[in-house]
Order: C-alpha cells, then sequence, then structure tokens
C-alpha cells in the first residue's frame, strides 16, 4: 500500500493514538514536575509570577520528549505497516532484452 492509498480514517485513527498519548503523559508528566518545581520555589519564598514561569517552562520542555516519542511510536506502530511492503513482495523490473 503506498500513501495514495491510504484512506482518511487511517490518518485519523493514527493521530487520535498520539493525541490520547502525548494528553495523558503530557498531564501527569506536567503535574509532576509543575507540582515539584512549584513546591520547591514556594518553600524559597519564590512570588507567584515567578513560580508560574518557571513552572510553565519546565512543563513545556518535559513534555516535548513526550510529544516527539508519542509521535512517533503512532507512526511506526500503526501508519508505517500499512504503506511499507515487506522485501518479499517487491518485484523486481526485468531489464529490456
Amino acid at each position: 500500500m503506498t500513501s495514495a492509498n491510504l484512506k482518511e480514517s487511517d490518518y485519523i485513527k493514527v493521530w487520535a493514538i498520539f493525541f490520547v498519548i502525548a494528553f495523558v503523559g503530557g498531564t501527569v508528566a506536567g503535574a509532576i514536575v509543575g507540582g515539584i518545581a512549584g513546591g520547591i520555589l514556594r518553600a524559597l519564598g519564590g512570588p507567584t509570577r515567578v513560580i508560574s514561569l518557571v513552572s510553565g517552562t519546565l512543563v513545556f520542555l518535559v513534555t516535548l520528549p513526550i510529544s516527539y516519542f508519542s509521535f512517533r511510536f503512532a507512526v511506526t506502530k500503526f501508519l508505517l505497516p500499512t504503506i511499507t511492503t515487506p522485501e518479499a513482495e517487491v518485484v523486481p523490473l526485468k531489464a529490456a532484452a
């Protein structure tokens, strides 16, 4: 199957899987990292504005690799097998005689 033979539902399925994994993973990681950073900064007497800025920046940086690896997983596991053909099925062209 080539990318021209893919249906819209194939793309939507892969996108939905990616979205769910990235959303759940990012939410959990963001809550943990944001909570730890906020707790440490609050214990040190940091103002709320600085806590929000630092926690938000850290959460953004932590969720970037989660999004990337979720995308790689979804595409590799669910989209690539439908567009790549095994080597045994590839028939070489015969040279003109």
